[in-house]
């Protein structure tokens, strides 16, 4: 601290020297600390601003992820990255600030040292005459100084060759007092005098600086009511409670801190306006959503905890199927519709969704059940005796969902929610604790097998099943009239990834593309609006002018995708659904590719992801798009090509299609011997 006080006593003994009043330097001096720390501010307001930018993805992670805390933790800390944001960052101005009250009391309590600038030794003989002249008992090291300068004041004078007459004459000069009020003094509440008027003033700066702070700045903004009555009582409480711990201009120091703080938040949303970077209604809209997911949270945990039980009061279980979200019920219902049909095997099926479709499902042999928080979830696998467990899920083992530990038969079958690689699309070893896996074609079993004599891991099961949600799709398509459309549709639908189309290449897309008399849809992946609604409002808004372009973000209207001529898209599974449903041709615009295995070489056998994109479709780089028209337009006129060599493409890839959903559930029946109907 000696050092932060002889720094901060240098430069407040200069201030003292060109003006001598002890209260305006003090003033000056904590004008001069927030000037000085103004660079640190407009860093800290960046990184508020990415803070606040990121609060609606954090309460969407915080609803999609609200029973599984070690996911929730995961994911945030990549969204802070992605943002570039920096939690520490928002500290470091209260860091500061501490050691420089610190330092201020230091000199305030020492102003001989370090605003007088005396010589040390003649301090020590002052203190000696002090202690055995005058026999002042005030000897402490935080107090003598200012004792020091009363006596002297009141003619009490050192004797001869303790200090010198200038010394004497700066002493006696020098005046602690500022608008009548004792500087050096520490006010208390048993002495009601006009030292009472600094903690007074430094709850009404808090205050006042609170207020103002509720209306400008970001962090502020984005704060619920209760959050800002709470914050400001407590600001206003500890200011006035501070004032009467310290000496009274280490309380002016703090008053005027306050004050001085109020137009630099001006200055500085001057030089970085929030409303430029956010969306508040859209932020305040998504806190809204949490805080209703939170209290429906807490609501379900009744029946949580009844379907808890309910799930381990079956005897003899032969099978489970586990979903994470309403929408998976999709990759099962072929498969549960053939057991329903086939056997009289009882279906129990766990879901982590309070409003799933499976609860509205009228049959008798499904069993529904709700589970979803870690503190149900984990031991219900943890402790699961059936014969069989069907699931989605990647990472078995490896996470919070375990392989149970009371019965090591259980039979774990993994299902595909997706036709992409597994090599690029799941971590590595992601399946290497499943028992059998329902393969989608002849990529997804070379993949495994080659992942397995690479890592050495045991040989797993690999049923030939094809992939049911094509199959479904398919039939849906077939059975309806799909008349050629007289002006050509292109519907861009991008992954949700970073740098996917929307983020680095949609503006150039759309100039090239508006010089055409094409009917063009853009249908952003539905998380990248929810989360970043301003940039499609902006999109909106610039291509309002353009008859032939329409930015879609309303999902309730009728889905464009099958109906389309061209699919534009990026990494996005939604490329083999377009494709092999309706064999059409996929334009591919190489953005930086998502991987989740960065081992992925190492596989002999090379990505559909990859391998496939210049088969179903045409590739362009993003630094390239001034040559779609022409590649769409080839597209357009070799329609018949294309939908030839989509339809091999399809069956020399994709296992028994059309039968993919007999085949699943048809091995489920067999295995657990369930009786034919």
């Amino acid at each position: 601290m000696s050092v932060l006080g002889n720094i901060l006593g240098w430069f407040m003994g200069i201030i003292y020297n060109v003006i001598h009043n002890y209260g305006l330097s003090i003033i000056i001096f904590t004008l001069f600390t927030k000037f000085l720390l103004f660079p640190l501010s407009l860093l800290t307001q960046k990184n508020s601003i990415n803070m606040v930018r990121l609060m609606p993805e954090e309460n969407a992670l915080k609803i999609k992820y609200i029973d599984d805390k070690d996911k929730l933790a995961d994911e945030r800390l990549a969204l802070y990255k992605r943002y570039k944001y920096h939690p520490i960052l928002g500290t470091v101005p209260l860091l500061i600030q501490i050691p420089l009250v610190l330092g201020l009391v230091y000199v305030i309590y020492r102003p001989l040292s370090y605003v007088l600038q005396v010589d040390a030794s003649v301090i020590d003989g002052l203190r000696d005459w002090l202690t055995n002249v005058v026999g002042s008992s005030k000897t402490d090291d935080s107090v003598y100084q200012t004792e020091i300068i009363r006596q002297i004041k009141d003619s009490i004078l050192p004797g001869s060759g303790v200090a010198g007459d200038n010394i004497i004459k700066d002493i006696k000069d020098f005046d602690t007092h500022f608008l009548g009020l004792d500087l050096s003094l520490t006010p208390s509440i048993k002495h009601f005098d006009r030292l009472l008027l600094i903690p007074f003033f430094s709850g009404l700066s808090a205050w006042l600086l609170c207020w103002v702070q509720n209306k400008i700045n970001i962090l502020q903004m984005a704060q619920g009511n209760t959050n800002k009555i709470l914050t400001t009582l407590f600001m206003v409480a500890f200011s006035t409670y501070f004032a009467f711990l310290v000496p009274t201009g280490v309380g002016l120091y703090w008053i005027f801190g306050n004050l001085f703080a109020i137009p630099m938040m001006y200055l500085t949303n001057l030089c970085m306006p929030p409303k430029k970077y956010i969306d508040y209604d859209y932020l305040r809209k998504m806190q809204a959503q949490r805080i209703e997911k939170e209290k429906e949270h807490k609501q379900y945990r009744a029946r949580e905890k009844e379907d808890y039980k309910k799930f381990f009061s079956v005897e003899k279980m032969q099978l489970m199927f586990y979903s994470e979200q309403s929408g998976f019920f999709k990759y099962y219902s072929g498969m549960i519709d053939y057991i329903c049909e086939h056997s009289d095997i009882d279906i129990h099926y766990v879901t982590s969704d309070p409003d799933d479709v499976v609860f509205k499902d009228p049959r008798e042999q499904i069993k529904p059940y709700y589970v979803a928080s870690d503190k149900y979830l984990i031991p219900l696998f943890m402790k699961l005796d059936c014969d069989m467990c069907v699931t989605t899920v990647p990472d078995l083992e490896k996470y919070h969902l375990k392989r149970s530990r009371v019965r090591k038969d259980v039979e774990y079958v993994y299902t595909f929610h997706g036709m992409g690689s597994t090599a690029l699309t799941l971590r590595k070893g992601a399946l290497d604790w499943y028992d059998t896996i329902f393969a989608v074609g002849v990529d997804s079993v070379s993949e495994l097998r080659d992942s397995e004599e690479l890592y050495k891991t045991p040989k797993k099961r690999l049923v030939e099943t094809g992939y049911p949600i094509i199959d479904s799709m398919l039939e849906k398509y077939e059975s309806e009239e799909h008349p050629e459309n007289k002006i050509p549709k292109i519907l861009i639908a991008p992954s949700w990834q970073p740098d996917n189309i929307i983020d680095s290449c949609i503006d150039q897309l759309l100039e090239e593309l508006s010089k055409t008399d094409y009917e063009i849809i853009v249908r952003p992946h539905p998380q990248q609006v929810r989360h970043e609604p301003e940039k499609f409002d902006m999109m909106k808004e610039k291509f309002a002018g353009s008859s032939n372009i329409e930015i879609q973000t309303d999902f309730s209207s009728n889905n464009p995708v099958m109906e389309s001529d061209i699919l534009i898209t990026d990494w996005s599974d939604i490329s083999w659904e377009f494709a092999f449903v309706t064999k059409r041709p996929v334009l591919f615009i190489n953005t930086p590719m998502k991987v989740m295995n960065n081992e992925w070489q190492k596989i002999k056998t090379k990505p559909i992801n990859i391998t496939l994109r210049s088969v179903i479709g045409r590739e362009v780089e993003p630094d390239n798009i001034s040559s779609v028209n022409d590649m769409i337009a080839e597209m357009l006129a070799n329609k018949a090509q294309y939908r030839e060599t989509i339809d091999k493409t399809f069956h020399e890839h994709v296992f028994n299609v059309g039968k993919s959903c007999q085949l699943c559930g048809k091995y489920i029946v067999k295995s657990l011997g369930g009786k034919k109907k």
